[in-house]
């Protein structure tokens, strides 16, 4: 059983980085896996889920024990209470390394949620924003359009007025 849990550490990866086994120690790599859960790098959930998973290595070696044992049984039942505390001390250990991921996860799918949540508010902020601006452009285009409409007005009505002399003075 100690061989499989071994194998087990050892080949757990994600993303090529090893999670249960470091190269200082065994769960080195659990001690402090770091999430940026915000904008900036202060924003940050870290898990460690080393000192629980420490906790059953020497139970998961007291195991190999159990395992070794022939086929005759335990030598007294105080054996057999023994070997069984030591199994359920590895599945303590498992459940509380169990429910600190658990709680882990469920910070960051609340996280994830939130920040979800300030994007679309962030995206519907910005929307508005250039609305309330292509209706004041808008105005603004219509008021220079009329501006520029009078002018013109009152630039042919003075040219003609121009012409209405010089034709009587002729």
């Amino acid at each position: 059983m100690t061989s499989e849990l071994d194998s087990i550490m050892k080949n757990t990866t994600f993303g090529g980085t090893a999670l249960l086994e470091g190269a200082t120690s065994k769960f080195a790599a659990a001690a402090g896996v770091k999430f940026q859960v915000g904008s900036s790098d202060a924003e940050t959930l870290t898990v460690n889920i080393a000192a629980s998973l420490d906790a059953t290595t020497g139970v998961a070696k007291n195991i190999d024990d159990i395992q070794g044992l022939t086929t005759g049984g335990f030598a007294s039942v105080g054996e057999a209470q023994a070997h069984l505390a030591e199994i359920d001390k590895l599945i303590a250990g498992v459940g509380t390394a169990r429910s600190s991921l658990g709680a882990s996860m469920n910070r960051l799918e609340h996280t994830m949620t939130n920040v979800t949540n300030m994007k679309e508010n962030t995206q519907a902020a910005a929307s508005t924003l250039m609305d309330a601006d292509f209706a004041a452009e808008t105005s603004n285009m219509t008021k220079q359009q009329l501006l520029m409409n009078s002018g013109i007005s009152v630039l042919s009505t003075a040219n003609s007025t121009t012409q209405m002399i010089g034709s009587l003075l002729r």
